[in-house]
């Protein structure tokens, strides 16, 4: 019997060939961004917990617990686990399988020189069965890189929900302050209206000013009371929103979310360096490894078109009876076989070349998604930069506006209490006052939310230093 070196074998097996494509990553265009806002931030390194830089401790306290309870997180973390066992699994295909079992067969066998009637035979098996994949065209390897893979693209999407939650809770609390600071500005207002309406009365009742002045003052008080629910409902949906993305049943944070002062971040903030947009993007990452893991299942059916060869064997104990089987003593018990095995689908090649031609597809339409995924983040990156400097801009303009219509405003009490102004001028004055301050407010959460925005398209800028749910 031929002999063969263990380094032999090595040598044949590390020979071997991986068949199908060997990945290589896709070249990516530049990230230059065409946007001419970008002076608006600073170039300098940021910080990973980018809401950490805005200084409102309600706002980190919330994201650092959405990081660690939100729901979706979860579901994202249970989907890396569920990828890493898929992948230790398919690891273990390089080595033998080696169950061990249990069998009694019992068979009528026609025994040479014992007449023509079958005898009954009784056999007893225990041992060990191995068998092992001898991978000389990359089956198996081809297997274990789409599983890694695919873990590394879940992992990826993992980050990818964990930007997504951030920016989530930074925009829905924003736009909670937005709608509490506009409650606010709305009410003073009522205030105001109030009192013109009390002192129109007054003068009415006196017979300095007609009937027509007190319905106009109370049109004035009931338009800006109208204004009131449609922000507290925007409120209370933000606030549940949040609960929500906490993991907690809605209304479950009132209490902590009550109105407080709200912070106008409108200010340039650090991004880091916008050409590493696209190494920065998880979602263009898990593109990526979606292209990789569907490359390397090309190489899975294109083994398929090739000999697989196999060795099986058993090493244990066989006996006619059972009492002998575990007398391990009996040399006549032990027994060992080895089966080396050749298959190969020669009359099936029809269906193997369509399963290959199927992976080829997944693997073109992988590459499409992958270039798909680069223009929506250049999209998103270039949306977002422009929304955030031309509120900026318009935050400004309204601000200046503001200014004069409070001006307006108080000039035209004077002037109307001094017979000057007629009292529609008066009304007038008083509006166009409530809605400069009213856009004020919208602008500055639309900035806010806008930040968010910018972080959200920019791929979180670094993994955030926080303790958020771990997939280990």
């Amino acid at each position: 019997m031929t002999r063969y070196s263990p380094a032999l074998l090595l040598s044949l097996l590390l020979g071997a060939c991986a068949v199908g494509p060997d990945y290589t990553p896709p070249v990516t265009p530049s990230a230059e961004l065409q946007s001419a806002d970008l002076h608006t931030f600073v170039a300098t390194t940021p910080e990973a917990a980018w809401w950490a830089q805005l200084g409102d401790a309600e706002l980190d306290s919330l994201v650092t617990r959405a990081l660690g309870a939100n729901l979706d997180l979860q579901l994202a973390v249970d989907r890396v686990r569920q990828a890493r066992a898929v992948f230790a699994g398919e690891k273990y295909d390089y080595a033998p399988h080696v169950p061990i079992g249990v069998s009694y067969t019992r068979s009528d066998q026609q025994q040479p020189g014992l007449g023509d009637s079958p005898v009954e035979v009784d056999q007893y098996r225990l041992g060990f069965d191995a068998t092992w994949e001898i991978d000389l065209f990359g089956h198996v390897r081809r297997s274990v890189e789409a599983a890694q893979a695919d873990l590394e693209a879940e992992q990826a999407a993992l980050r990818t929900a964990q930007v997504m939650v951030a920016a989530e809770v930074a925009r829905n609390y924003f736009e909670l302050r937005g709608a509490q600071r506009r409650i606010a500005v709305a009410r003073s207002n009522l205030d105001n209206a109030g009192e013109t309406l009390d002192q129109t009365q007054a003068r009415y009742r006196i017979g300095s000013i007609s009937q027509l002045d007190v319905f106009r003052s109370r049109s004035q008080f009931k338009a800006v009371e109208a204004r009131i629910p449609p922000l507290q409902v925007a409120e209370r949906r933000a606030a549940f929103r949040l609960a929500v993305l906490l993991g907690q049943r809605p209304g479950a944070l009132d209490a902590e979310l009550e109105p407080t002062r709200i912070a106008t971040y409108a200010k340039a903030l650090p991004i880091g360096n916008a050409a590493d947009l696209l190494r920065r993007r998880p979602d263009v990452r898990v593109a990526e490894r979606r292209l990789a893991a569907a490359t390397a299942r090309v190489g899975v059916a294109t083994a398929e078109l090739f000999p697989r060869v196999n060795v099986t064997g058993f090493v244990g104990f066989l006996s006619g009876s059972a009492g002998d089987l575990f007398d391990f003593s009996a040399d006549g018990g032990r027994a060992w076989s080895v089966t080396p095995t050749v298959s190969w689908a020669a009359f099936d090649f029809g269906s193997l070349r369509a399963r290959l031609r199927a992976s080829e597809a997944q693997a073109d339409a992988a590459l499409t998604g992958y270039h798909k995924a680069v223009l929506v983040a250049l999209e998103d990156t270039e949306n977002s930069l422009t929304a955030y400097a031309k509120e900026q801009r318009r935050l400004h303009s309204l601000v200046e506006q503001a200014d004069a219509a409070s001006r307006a405003a108080d000039m035209a009490t004077l002037q109307y209490r001094a017979g000057a102004v007629d009292f529609l001028d008066l009304l007038d004055a008083q509006r166009i006052q409530l809605e400069a301050e009213d856009n004020v407010a919208a602008s500055e959460a639309a900035v806010n939310v806008s930040v968010a925005g910018v972080y959200k398209a920019l791929g979180g800028v670094g993994q955030p230093d926080v303790p958020y749910l771990s997939a280990n």
